[in-house]
């Protein structure tokens, strides 16, 4: 009887570790290194020149580097899936500050060409809130970083929740493997720019549907963002002008993901459509290739954009563009949640109507705690700026 008890027993403890297994995020470790404030700030500068002269930051970054720390940027690879439901190895960078972490940013990062993606470049501009001792993570979407091969998922906004969940999950597995583990604070703020926007806000509405997760909701920060992806294309076409390659890009991961077959004949025209799969792999600088082959969307959407009938393929694209809609009711955030929202008038890669639309539904949904800085003047990247400067006095403060 106490043999047969204890291979049960032994049998129980082998299901828990096989369970336990299975559900281990963790792949790899695949870069860990220190840098200091004035080295992040380097970074800045050198991946960002649109910043500006670093001369004209010299009393800010003196100020910061005085009361800031070191921190350990860390690549991990980490099990996680895909838009179509299949596991997939994927990648992440976290930046851990020296010393207490005050607590969490979770990053959903913004389209930008794949070499510029955050476990590429081992560092990201959001990155400099850990000088300030918020851990900071940034999952690379699908189609960036490990899954660079791939279409990149953009406006996919259930899969970018999803992503940053299990990235999550396989840090807290990391900072339990070291010499002297460490745990995330459950205090977290979510910050997403541009089309991060979208999987910044969704990530922030899973945790708040899944409170045995033991995630606080902190803040929710969005900077010049398509929460409506139908409302922006309607407006974008009213403007008639993008800075930024894009739409090429979007539906090509749609074609990829949602399997829509499309045929890019009755959606694109000219150069841009000879040319589709350089310029819809986001592996080019997409704010070069919008100066190269035109600004103008007339010159590179196909006529029928711009008529009321529109052909049938347009229409399937923008039920597409519908269905990726993040609708926002009174259960899904936390009721007293701050909500900070930017947008310039004058963006021409996203335009404002996007956030003023999202705004309303915020407000007809019963959400009163919203901030929203309306800028009368700024491109996309001059707003870009202002966010960061936002989300690093947030963290000061916080």
């Amino acid at each position: 009887m106490k043999r047969r008890l204890a291979l049960l027993l032994q049998f129980f403890i082998l299901c828990i570790g096989i369970q336990a297994m299975a559900q281990a995020r963790l792949v790899a470790v695949t870069y860990d290194h220190v840098l200091t404030p004035y080295e992040q700030f380097d970074k800045c500068f050198e991946n960002y020149p649109y910043a500006g002269d670093p001369a004209d930051y010299k009393s800010v970054i003196k100020f910061i580097g005085g009361i800031s720390r070191d921190a350990h940027f860390v690549c991990l690879n980490y099990r996680t899936e895909d838009p179509s439901g299949k596991e997939v190895i994927a990648s992440g960078l976290l930046a851990l500050p020296v010393g207490r972490m005050k607590g969490v940013v979770s990053v959903s990062p913004m389209c930008r060409e794949k070499k510029m993606a955050a476990t590429v470049n081992r560092w990201d501009i959001e990155c400099l809130a850990s000088m300030l001792g918020y851990a900071v993570l940034i999952p690379d979407n699908i189609g960036y970083g490990a899954t660079q091969d791939e279409a990149p998922a953009l406006l996919m906004s259930d899969n970018s929740a999803l992503v940053a969940v299990h990235f999550r999950e396989a840090v807290q597995e990391y900072l339990a493997s070291l010499e002297k583990p460490l745990k995330l604070p459950a205090k977290t703020i979510f910050f997403g720019y541009s089309l991060g926007t979208a999987g910044a806000l969704a990530t922030a509405c899973y945790y708040h549907a899944h409170p045995e997760l033991k995630v606080k909701l902190k803040a929710l920060y969005l900077g010049d963002g398509p929460y409506d992806p139908s409302v922006a294309l309607e407006a974008a076409l009213a403007l008639g002008v993008c800075d930024y390659m894009l739409y090429p890009a979007i539906a090509r991961g749609m074609n990829r993901w949602m399997g829509m077959n499309l045929d890019y004949n009755q959606l694109f025209t000219g150069k841009v459509l000879e040319d589709f799969d350089e310029v819809s792999n986001c592996v080019n600088d997409m704010t070069e290739l919008a100066t190269t082959y035109g600004q103008d969307l007339h010159t590179y959407l196909h006529p029928d954009w711009f008529t009321p009938e529109r052909n049938p393929e347009i229409k399937r694209l923008f039920d597409g563009f519908k269905s990726m809609k993040i609708s926002v009711d009174r259960h899904s955030l936390p009721r007293g949640l701050k909500i900070y929202l930017r947008h310039s008038a004058e963006d021409r890669y996203v335009p404002v109507a996007c956030t003023d639309t999202f705004r309303e539904e915020l407000r007809q949904a019963g959400y009163y705690n919203v901030t929203y800085f309306r800028d009368k003047h700024g491109n996309h990247f001059q707003e870009a700026g202002r966010s960061l400067i936002d989300i690093l006095l947030l963290a000061l403060n916080n």
